[in-house]
């Protein structure tokens, strides 16, 4: 039995094999499209966080916040929830962050803010992720201010944050809801 896993793994993968493990990556996708393009975004979303903690950018450039409330919309608070912390929280620490009583505070903050998207699934999500995003920054500015964070620098982290997911909202709601039904 170890003797063929050995062979199995030495042998060397021709073209077919990578054309036949494709074939049936889109067949997953197309069979199961919503659990699929959750698996990739947050796939493509935790390489993104993991880079930008890794290089440490003194801002958090991530879509973790917008495409929570897209997921918490789409497939659920669990869901959402399961993508903060595989897509944020875990390439966070994996790439030399700290998991403290201020990763505690925006991890609350965010799945509050999905929560609370939860109430408004009747009106359309680009208002209602703008207001959500800009009232989660502002949370999140006066919280990081209380631990410590000069006020200048949290002034630019907020605005810039609110530009950024501002980009996200605008460019990709369209084109991830329309993946995901």
């Amino acid at each position: 039995k170890n003797n063929l896993i050995k062979n199995i793994f030495k042998k060397r993968f021709n073209i077919s094999t990578y054309l036949l493990f494709f074939t049936l990556l889109i067949m997953c996708i197309i069979v199961f499209r919503k659990i699929s393009i959750f698996f990739i975004l947050t796939l493509i979303v935790s390489t993104f966080t993991y880079i930008n903690y890794y290089i440490k950018l003194p801002i958090d450039i991530s879509p973790v916040i917008f495409l929570s409330l897209v997921f918490s919309r789409d497939i659920g608070i669990f869901g959402a929830i399961m993508f903060i912390i595989a897509s944020g929280i875990i390439p966070m620490v994996l790439a030399g962050g700290s998991f403290d009583h201020t990763t505690l505070f925006y991890l609350t903050l965010i799945i509050l803010i999905n929560y609370a998207s939860l109430f408004f699934l009747k009106l359309p999500f680009l208002y209602i992720a703008f207001s959500l995003i800009i009232l989660h920054h502002v949370i999140a500015f006066f919280g990081s201010i209380s631990f410590g964070t000069p006020k200048h620098k949290e002034m630019i982290n907020l605005i810039v944050k609110i530009f950024v997911d501002s980009f996200y909202i605008l460019t990709f709601s369209e084109f991830i809801f329309y993946l995901m039904r």
